[in-house]
């Protein structure tokens, strides 16, 4: 698990007066707000019998925990203890671990990593002038093996039939041979289509198809004709083998409240959880069956790079050159 990055708590829009309990990497969490309406992170556990602080209630900005009444501020820190007495005073070491937390672009963010972030996270473009969808779907996936299917250049046709514009070209032109195009950047890769000429030409504003991934987590699918469909996607690990898919697309016709919230899974989400949660017992197991071909090149490149990550040797002193693969689809 890459730790020292920010991830996804909730949205923004889901956390309203009472606490949430979230799963991030390997930490369970509660996220509520605080008197000046702030989100916080603190573990999921009373300092007194464990009890989980997200099954109570936020009361003056504070999360007071359902068992005995113990209440916490933003930082960790008791401060209220109902059933001592004047005279006693609340013991030292009464404290909850908390995490750094920022709310940015419709998301409620947390910091995994050691120490405080030197950095914030990233921006979602557009967010704060566009309109949005936003969603959350569980998966018993690894993280990184839902990375990658959104990254896999020739699953659509096969995953997605009649629900993938790729789908419906393949039925009514046939199988052809194509290119695409793979970039890495210090933020992780870029995959499009149609490639560039020249290993310096410019990637083009606005190609046929554009993946993105950007660590630890985040994939951004654009098709760009006949309009441009943007969904965002952050795939945040809440184990070693499921993840917590935040998702936030865009709305092509913007009228309405700026952010909505859907409740019903998405058919190519669906489509694609299906698939991984099959796959999953297997790698469990052992991932030792994988066999691959060139056309595989976009995921392949990702675990690279998160490999390199892991090892905090991303991004390298000079990054891997551009590579173009040719595919029947």
């Amino acid at each position: 698990m890459l730790r020292n990055f920010w991830y996804i708590a909730c949205a923004s829009i889901k956390l309203g007066s009472t606490p949430a309990r979230v799963n991030v990497l390997d930490h369970q969490l509660v996220v509520f707000r605080d008197g000046r309406g702030q989100p916080c992170a603190l573990l999921d556990r009373c300092s007194h019998r464990g009890a989980p602080l997200s099954l109570g209630r936020v009361v003056k900005g504070t999360v007071e925990c359902r068992y005995h009444g113990w209440r916490y501020d933003r930082a960790g820190e008791c401060i209220q203890i109902p059933s001592l007495t004047e005279e006693r005073r609340i013991p030292k070491g009464c404290t909850v671990p908390s995490f750094p937390c920022v709310e940015q672009d419709g998301y409620v963010w947390v910091w995994t990593g050691e120490g405080e972030p030197t950095t914030a996270p990233r921006r979602i473009e557009g967010f704060a002038t566009g309109h949005w969808m936003q969603g959350m779907v569980e998966a018993k996936c690894s993280s990184l093996r839902a990375v990658e299917i959104n990254l896999d250049w020739c699953h659509p046709y096969f995953a997605h039939r009649w629900t993938h514009q790729q789908s419906y070209r393949i039925r009514l032109k046939g199988f052809r041979t194509g290119r695409y195009e793979t970039r890495a950047t210090p933020n992780g890769m870029i995959v499009f289509s149609p490639p560039t000429k020249q290993d310096d030409a410019p990637i083009p504003a606005e190609p046929g198809v554009k993946l993105t991934y950007e660590l630890p987590d985040r994939v951004t699918v654009e098709f760009f004709q006949p309009f441009h469909m943007r969904a965002i996607m952050h795939f945040v690990p809440t184990g070693p083998n499921s993840c917590r898919m935040e998702y936030t697309r865009n709305r092509v016709v913007p009228v309405g409240r700026r952010v909505r919230w859907e409740t019903k899974e998405p058919i190519l989400f669906a489509q694609d959880r299906e698939l991984l949660e099959g796959a999953q017992p297997w790698y469990d197991q052992d991932d030792k069956f994988e066999r691959s071909v060139e056309s595989d090149w976009s995921t392949l490149l990702v675990r690279q790079i998160v490999d390199a990550a892991a090892r905090g040797e991303w991004p390298p002193k000079a990054l891997p050159q551009r590579r173009v693969i040719s595919v029947r689809g």
